[in-house]
């Protein structure tokens, strides 16, 4: 279990409010959606990866 995992669904890491924050303050509205896409974008890929170890875990 991931530390995220522990916390609280309200909850919001003060690096990760730092980060959306800092784009936001820097590229505005169209840099924020910039950065959602590539955070959907790699959510994709890192749920995949799950899934892979999840499916090895089970054929073993």
């Amino acid at each position: 279990m991931s530390s995220s995992d522990s916390r609280d669904a309200h909850e919001l890491d003060p690096v990760i409010a730092e980060a959306v924050d800092g784009v936001t303050n820097r590229f505005g509205a169209e840099g924020l959606e910039q950065m959602i896409g590539y955070a959907e974008k790699r959510l994709a890929e890192a749920l995949a990866a799950l899934a892979e170890l999840a499916d090895a875990a089970d054929e073993r």
